[in-house]
């Protein structure tokens, strides 16, 4: 039996070591003792307003850093008592301090899957944005292009959707390339080739490769067999052209932080996943990145992939992580009259291409009928073999209808509920769906669009689909109140493409509207640069519209702590990082942004000239605003 004395003895003897060491700091700071034993806090900010946006929304005056991760918060006397010599202090002089924020779904990968042609510049630079009223005048700009570039060489065109565009084959386009294979890309799952590029198709792709009444292919390329002629047969980039990527994407990723962003996701097949993983490997990455594997978009072998490939869900660290799947994207976008919709349009635009119900893209990737079952079934593989099935791009509430009943289909042999399936943009989520998507807990990103739609595409939208459909847009109050944690997508969009913006134009005609507008999304940098983020939290605090002024939908206002969760806390739900992201606790990793001004305070309409002032990623400070250095 132990000695109850010795036992008293060293408990006095540990008491009487501890207070010693507080006592006398400067003694113990002056010892060299090895890096493994317990040190003063590496960073202390101290002096501000630090939103935690925790479960509470606490709101301390600082936080101690140590290791990359949050020591503690609390006021600034107390945390100030854990800086040692070393220690880095921040005097925030009353600034805000709020974690980094988190934008799930940001698209701004070089090397994506093409829409509309301007990716594919990762081959080469021989890409052209074409348009033209009619196919003649296609044709001769088609020739003018492909007059540019060397026999042989591929050649890549970014089309205006409208009729004219639609009337292409493949013998009109051989007719005026018929040395150099090329690819016209209407969008990310449909595009018309000539004969040199059906050439270098494996025979073994039959779906979505259209026939006439003969058999004959009438170069229409769609879903699988333009996935894979995009992601299998094309060429690769070489080393010099992989390693100018690189660098290129550092400067986009670099731009990106200093929105205040610490951590974005994307979708990525292997090109990008290179790159990025590149970086990585070289200590560089300037933000966390979450990826979506594109192995199941447009993928006319899916099983056989996923038994070869396996699961690695979540396979990484806290900078680089695989964090789920996609499948092919279900429709398109409100710009261009694409979202696919339960009811009708109530009056269709000149040059909709689309019908009364938009675009279903699992349907037009196939000549048959039922053709979108295939997909379907695509989607309920990825899901049955253990991925999350994420990051999925759907805006009309046909797609998110469709998307709901995979997910039944797949929760009747594995549980979907806090596997994190999600969706983004999310511009039509009526309550039916929204309860549905509640029950397997869906995490849901949003773009204000309503704050930043132009003059035109506000009254595109609302003689197509009504204005009450147009007030009813990004339904956040009513998702929150369903019992969802929607969540803010900010940087998707941002026009940070330096590959396609090589992209050549030969516009003529009424077509080159449709191509020189592209509204205030992706041109963002341009026009707002650094005030992008703050920008989209007041919009859906607002939701005014930034062009005409009109509020949309009073009643889904948010709060401003509902909308700094949406980009932090909420956000960090969506790859499953919220354990150790989203808020300034204690053990979690040391992402934050100093704002100049007071989030909780200043009007409204004035959060969005909040400027970012200093981004702080695992504990390092990755970008200075210039007036602030």
């Amino acid at each position: 039996m132990r000695d109850p004395n010795r036992t008293n003895f060293f408990v006095l003897g540990m008491a009487l070591s501890v207070t010693v060491a507080l006592a006398f700091p400067v003694l113990r700071a002056q010892q060299d003792l090895p890096s493994q034993v317990l040190h003063y806090a590496d960073m202390v900010l101290h002096n501000g307003k630090v939103l935690t946006a925790d479960d509470k929304f606490t709101v301390a005056q600082a936080v101690a850093v140590r290791d990359g991760k949050f020591l503690a918060i609390g006021d600034s006397a107390a945390i100030l008592k854990m800086a040692g010599p070393k220690t880095q202090k921040i005097d925030l002089q009353g600034k805000t301090l709020v974690p980094g924020f988190y934008d799930p779904h940001s698209g701004n990968l070089l090397g994506s899957v093409p829409a509309g042609g301007s990716a594919l510049n990762w081959i080469n630079d021989n890409t052209f944005q074409i348009g033209a009223d009619t196919v003649d005048d296609l044709l001769r700009a088609i020739k003018q292009g492909v007059d540019q570039v060397k026999p042989g060489e591929w050649v890549f065109f970014g089309i205006v959707r409208d009729d004219a565009a639609y009337q292409l084959n493949r013998k009109l386009l051989d007719s005026v390339a018929p040395n150099n294979p090329m690819l016209i890309c209407y969008d990310t799952t449909a595009g018309v080739v000539n004969s040199k590029a059906l050439s270098v198709l494996p025979k073994d792709v039959k779906e979505g490769l259209f026939l006439d009444d003969k058999g004959e292919p009438t170069g229409q390329i769609r879903g699988w067999a333009l996935g894979v002629l995009e992601m299998e047969a094309l060429p690769y980039p070489d080393d010099k052209r992989l390693e100018e990527m690189i660098q290129l994407q550092k400067g986009v990723f670099e731009k990106i932080n200093s929105l205040g962003v610490t951590t974005m996701g994307s979708r990525a097949w292997g090109l990008p996943l290179t790159i990025v993983s590149e970086l990585y490997r070289r200590g560089e990455l300037p933000l966390r990145v979450r990826l979506s594997h594109e192995m199941g978009r447009q993928n006319p072998q899916m099983e056989r992939y996923l038994k070869r490939m396996g699961n690695f869900r979540d396979l990484g660290d806290d900078w680089l992580k695989i964090a789920g799947a996609t499948s092919t994207v279900v429709d398109s976008n409100e710009g261009n009259a694409g979202m696919f919709t339960r009811s009708p349009k109530r009056q269709r635009l000149p040059g909709d291409a689309y019908g009364p119900f938009g675009q279903n893209k699992w349907a037009l990737m196939f000549q048959e009928q039922d053709g979108w079952k295939k997909e379907f079934h695509n989607t309920v593989l990825l899901g049955q073999y253990g991925w999350n099935v994420t990051d999925m791009h759907i805006k009309g509430d046909a797609g998110v209808e469709m998307m709901v009943d995979a997910w039944d289909e797949i929760n009747k042999t594995r549980p979907v509920k806090g596997r994190r399936f999600g969706m983004v943009h999310g511009l039509m989520r009526p309550p039916d769906l929204a309860r549905r998507m509640a029950n397997y807990d869906a995490v849901l990103s949003l773009a204000p669009l309503i704050g930043f739609m132009d003059k035109g595409s506000e009254q595109a939208i609302v003689i197509q689909y009504g204005a009450d459909q147009m007030a009813q847009t990004h339904p956040i109050r009513s998702l929150i109140d369903l019992g969802l944690k929607p969540v803010l997508e900010v940087t998707n969009g941002l026009g940070l493409d330096p590959l396609g913006q090589r992209a050549k134009r030969l516009v003529v005609g009424q077509a080159a509207q449709g191509i020189e507008g592209g509204g205030m999304f992706g041109r963002a940098w341009k026009l707002y640069g650094a005030k992008w983020y703050m920008m989209n939290l007041e919009k859906f605090i607002t939701r005014k519209n930034e062009a005409t002024g009109k509020v949309w939908g009073p009643g889904e206002r948010i709060t401003r702590q509902e909308a700094l969760w949406m980009g932090t806390r909420w956000a960090s739900r969506f790859y499953g990082d919220e354990k150790t992201l989203g808020t300034i606790e204690p053990g979690k990793l040391a992402d934050l942004v100093i704002l100049g001004g007071d989030y909780m305070t200043v009007p409204e309409e004035d959060i969005s000239e909040i400027p970012v002032m200093t981004v702080i990623v695992g504990g390092k400070i990755s970008y200075e605003r210039p007036s602030a250095q």
